[in-house]
């Protein structure tokens, strides 16, 4: 485990991506991925994480530095499917949380989609829900209304 840096920028973009792939069928380009990220002003590389097994990185989260709000921010998390389930983003976060805290920060927050199936780990590393939203969807392919 070690703090994001310099160079790590397509890696992490391809772990991310595969990782997401699997709930959200839309992979964005490498140029789109970095604007909101990596390329943000508030990209926060020290408070940001990787996880390695050996040299292969199997595990990203990505913090943004929003000091209007008083708050850490996670913008990203993710981990391999072939390494999940071993407490690999919990340590991630755990960085992160720390990370925050030495910067004075007494909260850290996250959004996240409910099908991503990583409800239970925020809970279990004493995150709690702030707020929650519906999201109604109906196919107008049948033509019916």
């Amino acid at each position: 485990m070690r703090p994001f840096s310099t160079g790590d920028e397509h890696a992490a973009y391809q772990l991310i991506e595969d990782a997401f792939d699997e709930w959200q069928p839309r992979r964005k380009p490498y140029t789109e991925w970095a604007q909101h990220t990596v390329e943000r002003p508030a990209f926060a590389p020290a408070m940001s994480a990787l996880a390695f097994n050996g040299s292969q990185l199997v595990g990203a989260a990505l913090s943004l530095d929003l000091p209007e709000s008083g708050e850490g921010y996670v913008e990203e998390v993710a981990v391999r499917r072939d390494h999940r389930d071993q407490g690999i983003a919990r340590l991630l976060l755990r960085h992160v949380f720390r990370g925050f805290h030495r910067q004075g920060r007494w909260t850290c927050t996250l959004a996240t989609h409910s099908d991503t199936g990583a409800l239970a780990l925020y809970l279990r590393v004493g995150m709690t829900v702030r707020h929650s939203s519906t999201v109604y969807r109906k196919s107008l392919r049948t033509g019916r209304n």
